[in-house]
């Protein structure tokens, strides 16, 4: 075994790719295309390995197919399953005989677009299938194939909730029950595809987290997806109890009992969340039985744990953190220094993700992501202590033509410490550049040393890009986010220009020619630091950003309820509309618009259900009022931020041209 410090594993091609092309800045088209490699899965005993991959046609339509090979040799001839013009998402082994494959068809085999009438209008809505194939790629069986009226009527049956352990026929899936109008749980033959109804969830019943192929608990949701209901029952209980209810996160995950998995011991789970006195969140038990939380098993004094990998026999293998760049916590110690030599083996330069598993933890599959790698796949064989090269996502995109991204440790004015990360464009001289300073979303969610698309768009254009990690932002425990609670446009704000000033004096941008372009939070960032620094930036974008807290207090209130969780929460982090209405005056951009000097871009989805679209149009309202100049594009069906690729484009070539007029 590696001892930690011991030399990189051999590298079977070497996984480090070299560039082939000269350091040209990607386009926006570029850095948005299809991978190539979407997705890869190791069989549970390790002898198999699935791929799934795209290619690019002459006429500018994208084949999908997946390669099975034996991991025994990588190099020999694959066995090929063409899926043709299907979008494919995602492959699984649901046992060592059949491999699950994701696909999304827009169309039936007459070439008929799936969707519904609307109001005399034909919507198209694409449907979602799970296909199961042998080794050899044949036999194809589609899920659900066996019960009509779930295919018939359900537009998305593909959502697999357990691989049932000690019954590999078998996978617990979620369909829709047109009879009972609600989400119910089936158990699905993945030889013949037939199924059979387990579990009827409610009317508001979103998903099941299961053990052993038995539902120990549901989540029930709310229409607009920010607080859910956690419903729990030990085993042999038929009842179901309420756990908690508790608010969804910027991450859909609810921030105090975020269900990792199952244990091996019946009725208890392993559950992240931050025990009461302690400043980071945890891994630990919760016992169905008793309802209450359990012994720790996995913890980081400085940093959230932020999820873990459980294997199929229920085994906890590590558990997640972000230092700078993606960290585990081992169960098993034996695993760290493998772990450490694959880092090693990669320049230390990627997040290396533990991604699948085998049975016996002998073989692993990680993918790998950063600044200058927006995704590849590698397995490493612990017996041989060897890293093998499976593919890059985007191989048109050579770390030489991407922009470098590095950690800036920075001083605020009130004597504490800040992380922000400075993207440097390809071929940047020494001299000051222009710089667009991004604030992330959330507010409790943070940046790291990872791909981003939007700074690499942004990088492209020869611009830096500062990413600051101001107080209230998470991950680094309990404390540093409290930090931001009723600080929205305060020291939130004063962290992001702390973190431009670091730069600026460091005379590595240029002061005269700053920009700012954030989303969510970022966007309503973006617009108050426009107010505190009105002569500081010649360019403002905002993405589905607030302007009028009290309207953002107002819509949670109306829409989630005076009583739920994420108004409580949304009052606690912003304030309360009585008590702080002067507060949130002062820290409302809509209310302060004569303040600002810049230009001002407004980017806005018309369906978005979390930052009510109300909010850009009041903005731009009050821009033109106070006779400033502002844009304000509204991208009409789009939600908050979960986008396709082609309004990803359209957002980045607005922002980066009306960014590029001024800066």
């Amino acid at each position: 075994m590696l001892a930690a410090g011991a030399a990189a594993p051999a590298m079977t091609p070497s996984v480090l790719r070299a560039a082939t092309e000269g350091p040209r800045p990607p386009t926006i088209d570029e850095l948005l295309a299809e991978p190539h490699l979407r997705d890869a899965a190791i069989s549970p005993d390790g002898e198999q390995l699935a791929i799934l991959r795209t290619q690019p046609g002459g006429d500018g339509k994208t084949t999908a197919y997946v390669t099975l090979s034996r991991m025994a040799d990588l190099s020999a001839p694959p066995a090929v399953v063409k899926l043709g013009e299907q979008k494919a998402q995602q492959v699984e082994w649901a046992n060592n005989e059949r491999l699950l494959i994701w696909i999304t068809f827009d169309a039936d085999d007459r070439g008929r677009p799936y969707g519904v009438v609307f109001y005399g209008t034909f919507v198209p809505i694409p449907v979602r299938r799970v296909v199961s194939v042998d080794l050899e790629g044949k036999n194809p069986v589609v899920m659900f194939s066996g019960t009509p009226a779930v295919l018939r009527r359900g537009f998305d049956a593909s959502r697999v909730v357990d691989f049932v352990k000690d019954d590999p026929r078998h996978i617990l899936m979620q369909a829709w029950n047109e009879s009972r109008g609600a989400y119910a749980l089936y158990r699905v033959d993945v030889y013949t595809g037939e199924a059979e109804l387990v579990e009827q969830g409610a009317p508001a019943t979103d998903y099941w987290l299961t053990q052993d192929g038995v539902a120990m608990l549901r989540v029930d949701t709310n229409a607009r997806g920010t607080v859910g209901w956690i419903y729990g029952r030990a085993p042999g209980e038929k009842d179901w109890k309420l756990v908690r209810r508790s608010r969804f996160n910027e991450l859909k995950k609810f921030p105090d009992f975020d269900v990792v998995g199952p244990t091996p011991r019946a009725g208890v789970f392993l559950v992240c969340q931050r025990p009461e006195g302690r400043d980071t969140r945890v891994i630990r038990t919760f016992d169905l039985a008793t309802l209450e939380f359990g012994e720790v098993v996995a913890e980081r004094p400085d940093r959230d744990l932020e999820g873990a990998f459980v294997d199929e026999s229920q085994r906890l293998v590590a558990s997640a953190y972000w230092d700078d760049r993606l960290n585990y916590h081992f169960a098993d110690p034996a695993l760290a220094p493998h772990f450490r030599a694959v880092n090693a083996a990669l320049k230390n330069a990627c997040n290396v993700q533990l991604y699948d598993i085998d049975t016996d933890h002998r073989r692993l599959l990680f993918r790998t992501t950063g600044p200058q790698e927006p995704g590849a796949f590698v397995v490493y064989d612990r017996e041989r202590k060897a890293l093998e090269y499976v593919g890059h996502a985007k191989p048109w995109l050579s770390p030489d033509r991407l922009a470098r991204t590095e950690a800036l440790r920075v001083k605020t004015r009130d004597g504490a410490e800040i992380t922000a990360y400075l993207t440097t464009p390809v071929g940047a001289g020494g001299g000051p550049l222009p710089m667009v300073v991004m604030p992330h979303g959330g507010p409790e969610l943070r940046d790291t040393l990872d791909w981003d698309t939007s700074a690499q768009a942004l990088a492209a254009r020869g611009w830096l890009v500062l990413q600051p990690n101001f107080r209230g932002s998470g991950g680094y425990g309990q404390a540093f986010a409290d930090q931001g609670r009723r600080q929205w446009g305060d020291r939130m704000q004063a962290d992001i220009e702390d973190a431009v000033d670091h730069v600026v004096t460091a005379g590595r941008a240029d002061a005269k020619r700053l920009a700012i372009f954030g989303a969510s939070f970022g966007g309503y960032s973006a617009l108050m630091g426009a107010v505190r620094r009105p002569q500081a930036y010649k360019a403002v974008v905002s993405v589905a950003g607030d302007a009028d807290l009290l309207e953002t207090l107002a819509f949670s209130r109306r829409e989630d309820g005076a009583d739920s969780p994420a108004y409580a929460y949304w009052r606690g982090s912003i304030g309360d509309p009585k008590a702080d209405e002067a507060m949130l005056v002062r820290a409302s951009p809509a209310r302060r618009a004569a303040e600002i000097a810049a230009p001002v871009l407004l980017i806005h989805g018309t369906d978005d259900r979390i930052v009510d679209p109300r909010q850009s149009r009041l903005m731009a309202k009050a821009l033109k009022t106070a006779g400033k100049g502002c844009e304000l594009v509204e991208l009409n069906g789009e939600g908050h931020n979960n986008w396709d690729a082609a309004t990803w484009k359209t957002v980045l070539e607005k922002a980066t041209a009306f960014i590029g007029e001024r800066i």
